[in-house]
């Protein structure tokens, strides 16, 4: 008797447990909120990537040297500032200069007045010879001292030039349109005539050009003349370029060295690494879908899910160009289509969706 009031107990208590449970199955899943858009049709082009060195042409540099040990008294630039060709850019002092131009000037005075006074000697010499009242020898004598004379005044003479045009190294002029790239003096430091010691560097911003290593299979997908875009790092802003030399792949190489030239002057530095894209084939009219609506947790196999009715569909497709906003699709999507770009991640196959337009 008592075994079957317990009996009758557990299943009393059992009943409204299994009550609940089949309410619980019967219940439907609640919709996920979702945001959809439709496979379009549209153009996409695309690029590739690669990383590139900035380096410039023969003759793009530029270095102020002094001409020999000299104190610098002017410098009109500093490191970033542009030039113009012939604008001043260093004054320097040469303290031997201007002691050596004083005593050639002083030189070439005096030479020049011994040489007037041989040039009268000989006159008179010549006139009493005339005369009879002297002799040849005293002729020949004051001719000599002539010619000495005219010789060592010419010799004065061409010191003193030579003097003159080492002062004109005293200013250093730029030689092209061109950027400040470093400022390694001050005024009245002391610098030597090394091309070690050089107290500012230029570039022609015209000159310098980036070459960049790109795969091999990835050439043939863009010509010379192309539009590409660098970036160093830490820029906020891309500088716009062109490809000037595609070179063919030989053989076996896996990449290829490729040369860019800036659209406009570059500030950009020699020997500096920067990212580079360069624009390849485009395609027209093709399905497109946002790039943020591909998932690609299975890098082999990208999908894309799909709203089909009030479901949620995961598909797998076969993605083609990628851009900076779209992808597009090769298989496994149709133009109109409507995809989920919004709350798609988490979606499992067959999850109850509440559809809304974006």
């Amino acid at each position: 008797m008592h075994a079957a009031l317990t009996l009758v107990l557990a299943i009393l208590t059992t009943l409204p447990a299994c009550r609940r449970a089949a309410q619980s199955e019967s219940e439907p899943e609640p919709a996920v909120p979702v945001i959809v858009e439709r496979v379009r049709l549209g153009n996409i082009r695309g690029t590739v990537s690669a990383t590139g060195i900035v380096s410039t042409l023969p003759g793009a540099t530029f270095s102020v040297v002094a001409a020999q040990p000299a104190r610098i008294a002017e410098i009109t630039r500093n490191a970033g500032e542009a030039v113009k060709a012939g604008d001043i850019l260093v004054r320097f002092e040469f303290p031997t200069l201007r002691a050596q131009s004083v005593v050639s000037a002083a030189a070439v005075k005096a030479s020049e007045l011994r040489a007037r006074q041989a040039r009268l000697a000989q006159s008179r010499v010549t006139a009493l010879v005339a005369q009879g009242a002297a002799s040849r020898l005293e002729l020949d004598a004051a001719e000599r001292e002539l010619a000495t004379a005219e010789a060592d005044l010419l010799a004065a003479r061409a010191a003193l030039t030579a003097a003159e045009t080492q002062g004109l190294n005293t200013t250093i002029r730029a030689p092209f349109d061109g950027t400040v790239t470093e400022r390694l003096h001050n005024p009245g430091d002391l610098v030597r005539a090394e091309d070690d010691d050089p107290i500012l560097r230029l570039i022609d911003p015209k000159q310098v050009q980036v070459t960049a290593g790109v795969a091999a299979a990835d050439v043939a997908r863009f010509a010379v003349g192309a539009s590409a875009r660098v970036v160093a790092q830490g820029a906020a802003t891309p500088e716009v370029l062109h490809v000037s030399a595609r070179p063919t792949p030989e053989g076996d190489a896996r990449s290829v060295d490729v040369t860019l030239t800036f659209d406009m002057p570059t500030s950009l530095q020699p020997g500096i690494e920067v990212g580079v894209e360069i624009d390849a084939e485009q395609r027209s009219n093709v399905p497109l879908v946002p790039a943020f609506a591909v998932l690609r947790d299975n890098p082999a196999q990208p999908v894309v899910v799909v709203a089909e009715g009030n479901t949620a569909r995961r598909r797998p497709v076969a993605i083609g160009l990628v851009d900076a906003e779209n992808i597009e699709i090769l298989s496994g999507l149709k133009s109109g289509e409507l995809i989920i770009t919004q709350g798609h991640s988490a979606l499992r196959d067959g999850t109850p969706i509440s559809v809304s337009a974006p």
